[in-house]
């Protein structure tokens, strides 16, 4: 039988490993709704071509082969679309359309940087007093993906906790969902195109 110091010893780094394993799911899940969500992004950008293109008589079917084409060509393509089929509806529905394309564009670099740079889940821990382990709170760390590993290089690592993450992946989500609504608010006023 082990003694009572020992028990609790093995108590504590039991207790610590699933904390950090729930942390380490906690970060995949999240990362995964940020990859869903762009990709869901990415197939209603596509789904927009596919109608808008041939509705105002422009060509989009190289953008809509994703081996020829890049999402971003395919997201600029929609802004020119849609900034020239809402121009009736005035300046104040362009800047708004224009806002959330630029938005939209930082959402995906996130993206970008996010799933291809490095991540340590933990990297760091957040030690609250007494100063002990089981109390510290595990944080993320991220680079970004380059290779640049002399040894005078500034670090460039993010710190940040599970919730500020969580915060940015709803932050992705909610940008890329925010077109819709701008659409439907501003939809009465699109030109007509070729095919009315």
């Amino acid at each position: 039988m082990k003694n009572p110091a020992q028990m609790t010893k093995d108590k504590t780094a039991e207790c610590k490993s699933t904390s950090v394993d729930d942390f380490r799911n906690e970060f995949h899940r999240l990362l995964g709704r940020l990859v869903h969500a762009h990709g869901q992004f990415d197939f209603n950008v596509g789904l927009q071509l596919n109608w808008m293109g041939p509705y105002y008589g422009d060509d989009v079917a190289e953008l809509l082969d994703p081996r020829k084409s890049q999402f971003s060509k395919r997201l600029k393509k929609l802004k020119q679309l849609v900034m020239n089929a809402f121009e009736p509806a005035g300046k104040a529905a362009l800047d708004e359309f224009a806002a959330w394309f630029k938005q939209a564009g930082e959402a995906t670099a996130l993206r970008n940087d996010y799933v291809h740079g490095r991540w340590g889940v933990p990297g760091k821990f957040n030690f609250k007093p007494p100063g002990r382990m089981i109390d510290a709170e595990p944080l993320l760390t991220f680079v970004q993906l380059h290779w640049d590993m002399s040894p005078d290089r500034p670090d460039d690592s993010i710190v940040m906790t599970l919730a500020e993450f969580a915060e940015q992946v709803g932050i992705v989500e909610r940008a890329f969902s925010e077109y819709w609504r701008l659409n439907d608010k501003y939809e009465r006023f699109a030109k007509l195109g070729q095919k009315s």
